[in-house]
């Protein structure tokens, strides 16, 4: 039999939320000793739905290929579900944190550069990116009082620009700025990193749902490097591997960027705390549950190592 296809998946049924639990137990082998029926009805009623839940399902077991997972639990689905919406919370903060501080960074860069009126290169970077110029045209900001960027929009400065356009927008002309400015940039490189963590924290994406090194992958090599040089109390080949893992590697990547990147001590310090108040509390509450899951007890060991090292810098 050939492997499925996304051209060639069978359309899945509505199901109704005891339907959904049928399915759960009889066809995905899924147990409810850690949470039982009844309160896994009300989370699916109240909470999530199982589509988002049965995204979490390969991190604790592996299908048979009957179909069935074997020793999964409901609970931990929701289990995975609620650290991961907590996690995206504090990492969303965290690049929104980063996007500010870029912002203030290139507008300062412009605004002591001699060589740059503020004008010229962004009407050159729109010039070589129509389509956001033409979106520029027809710029309409939301606003609760009288600002409104709309009078920029047909001849944008810089300082003005970076507010008027999305994350990836800003990073592309982040790039084109130091580029054409001949400046030298540390950031760009990691951009590729902090922009997938961004957007699947702003969109809402889970996070959890694979712990797997990625072979054709390409981890960030200046923080490889600086990790693998930091005495992290894990061996190299842990480090390496847990690099080759997409959300592990862009984790590093974006605490490396936010301990060099934003200049106010007391917002980096309290943020820090949080996330590692985070790891040590809400993240482990029920650790039980994954005492016999390796892959999930090493993504945590590096993450939390990680977070230490970039702490004390």
């Amino acid at each position: 039999m050939s492997k499925k296809t996304p051209q060639n998946l069978a359309p899945s049924p509505k199901l109704t939320v005891p339907e959904i639990l049928d399915y759960c137990k009889n066809i995905l082998g899924i147990t409810f000793t850690l949470m039982d029926e009844e309160k896994a009805a009300v989370f699916l009623e109240k909470n999530n739905f199982f589509f988002r839940l049965k995204q979490y399902c390969s991190v604790c077991s592996e299908q048979t290929m009957s179909g069935k997972y074997v020793g999964l639990d409901f609970g931990h689905l929701v289990e995975l579900s609620t650290i991961d919406m907590f996690l995206r919370k504090l990492l969303l903060k965290m690049t929104i944190d980063l996007e500010h501080y870029l912002k203030v960074k290139l507008v300062n860069t412009c605004q002591n550069n001699s060589k740059d009126d503020g004008y010229e290169v962004v009407q050159k970077f729109l010039e070589k990116h129509p389509k956001i110029k033409e979106n520029m045209q027809n710029y309409r900001a939301v606003s609760y009082g009288e600002n409104t960027f709309e009078k920029y929009s047909a001849s944008p400065a810089v300082w003005n620009f970076v507010e008027m356009i999305g994350f990836a927008d800003f990073i592309s002309f982040y790039a084109f700025y130091y580029d054409y400015m001949k400046l030298d940039c540390e950031y760009t490189k990691h951009f590729d990193s902090v922009r997938r963590l961004r957007n699947a924290c702003a969109h809402n994406f889970c996070l959890l749902t694979s712990f797997k090194p990625v072979q054709w992958f390409k981890p960030d090599l200046e923080t490889s490097f600086e990790l693998l040089g930091g005495n992290l109390g894990i061996s190299n080949g842990t480090i390496s591997s847990c690099m080759k893992v997409p959300l592990l590697n862009d984790f590093a990547v974006m605490l490396s960027v936010y301990t060099k990147l934003i200049s106010s001590p007391k917002i980096k310090e309290l943020t820090l705390q949080e996330l590692k108040d985070f790891f040590d509390g809400r993240m482990v509450y029920k650790k039980q549950y994954f005492e016999n899951y390796t892959e999930i007890k090493n993504a945590y060991n590096f993450a939390r190592k990680v977070l230490d090292y970039y702490s004390k810098k």
